[in-house]
């Protein structure tokens, strides 16, 4: 039967301050806060599920009216929206995280199935950093990118 894995402590010579290693593979553990607007439920948790796997803590909406009050309640570190959604579109989402004062350093990722040059440039000269295409990105890959962003 095997021991339980438990983590060794071990002197690191360059800064003389003890270091600590696992054999368990640890998560990104990054604790930064990510807003998913998004109106499918099961796309929705699919992105839900990978960003708390990865060490985010993750708020979630289904409209872009809901997502912006959440954001103003409880400013994330990253925006992940959907393009087309009810009461909002995602552009119009990062037009007002971009005007807003406490939410404009924010960084705003649009997912689309829309594979549209126009809506991608419209995205983001009002301030999107990227318009990424559902279709062709996982939401494990999509999720992979927030550190790109954060």
């Amino acid at each position: 039967m095997d021991e339980p894995t438990t983590p060794t402590l071990t002197s690191n010579p360059v800064s003389q301050q003890p270091s600590v290693t696992s054999s368990a593979e640890p998560k990104a553990a990054t604790g930064k806060k990510v807003l998913i607007i998004e109106d499918d439920v099961f796309i929705r948790d699919l992105y839900e599920m990978q960003a708390k796997k990865m060490g985010y803590q993750v708020i979630t909406a289904d409209n872009g009216e809901e997502g912006i009050n959440k954001a103003k309640a409880n400013p994330p570190d990253l925006l992940l929206t959907d393009l087309m959604l009810p009461k909002l579109d995602g552009i119009s989402i990062v037009k007002m995280f971009k005007s807003d004062p406490t939410l404009s350093k924010t960084s705003c990722l649009i997912i689309t199935n829309l594979e549209d040059a126009t809506k991608e440039k419209e995205a983001l000269a009002v301030g999107a950093s990227a318009y990424i295409l559902k279709i062709k990105n996982t939401p494990s890959k999509v999720v992979e990118m927030f550190k790109n962003y954060i």
